[in-house]
């Protein structure tokens, strides 16, 4: 397919009931688009692979443990792979978003503990390497809720979120939960460096489990790194000498929170 094409468009393909892959869904109401009733996951394809795809799969499964879905019938990331290389090849680096949720229509209480799967698949964009200014948004906080480690469906606080980053002119914003505790970024997870020492909040603090964060965390443990998670309140962040912003995408560096500026120029080694 050309790349020009899908630079223009996102390319969507539903799984239908015969486990075949189309670019037709079975039906357009379902409760993904009524109730954001699922999960997703945001993936990067590259040389025929889902980098990571075993820890995605682990999250995935997660999820669906925690939101009560079936996952018995859930498609293998080998499958995925030979689906996204029939129709794109292997030369495109791309972003792909798989999204799982429950099958049926219904209304609040579901039908079933089935689940239906979709790919929405554009050209992978790295994130930038330097995000010029963010700030602490108090109008949206995030939920506390024993599913906030989850990347659902329902992400309506960090649409808010990232309106409100739109409307002043912001390159990231930072969310706190609904306790006043540092949570993440409008996309990402949060991390800052002060004396040496790394630090990000906890799961505790209603943020979502990020395949980046995961293997930051990882990285800085084999290197023998201090990292610390844990609660902390925006004047911590502030304190810093070092923020930085991680998801799938990759790693961003914030050099202004409010008038306060950070380094950006770094020695240690985050990418993955």
């Amino acid at each position: 397919m050309n790349s020009n094409m899908i630079e223009i468009n996102t390319v969507s393909l539903f799984k239908n009931k015969d486990s075949g892959w189309s670019e037709t869904p079975d039906s357009f109401h379902n409760r993904a688009f009524l109730f954001g009733d699922g999960l997703f996951e945001t993936m990067v394809f590259a040389n025929g692979k889902l980098r990571f795809g075993e820890f995605h799969i682990e999250r995935l499964i997660e999820g669906c443990r925690v939101l009560h879905l079936d996952f018995s019938s859930l498609c293998s990331i080998e499958i995925l792979e030979k689906v996204l290389v029939g129709k794109f090849g292997i030369e495109l680096t791309l972003r792909v978003r798989w999204n799982v949720y429950r099958e049926g229509v219904g209304k609040y209480t579901p039908e079933s503990e089935g689940l239906n799967e979709s790919l929405q698949i554009q050209v992978f964009r790295s994130s930038p390497r330097i995000k010029e200014k963010a700030f602490f948004l108090d109008t949206v906080t995030v939920p506390k809720t024993f599913w906030s480690h989850c990347k659902t469906l329902n992400a309506l606080t960090y649409v808010m979120a990232n309106l409100e980053k739109m409307k002043n002119s912001m390159d990231e914003v930072i969310l706190c939960n609904s306790d006043g505790y540092v949570s993440e970024a409008g996309s990402s997870n949060i991390f800052w460096i002060k004396d040496g020492t790394f630090f990000t909040p906890s799961l505790n603090c209603s943020c979502i489990a990020g395949i980046g964060r995961r293997l930051i965390i990882e990285k800085l443990k084999a290197s023998s790194k201090s990292i610390t998670e844990g609660k902390f309140l925006t004047k911590d962040v502030l304190e810093a000498n070092f923020i930085f912003t991680s998801n799938v995408t990759g790693v961003s560096f914030i050099k202004e929170i409010e008038g306060k500026f950070f380094q950006t120029e770094h020695d240690f080694d985050l990418d993955f």
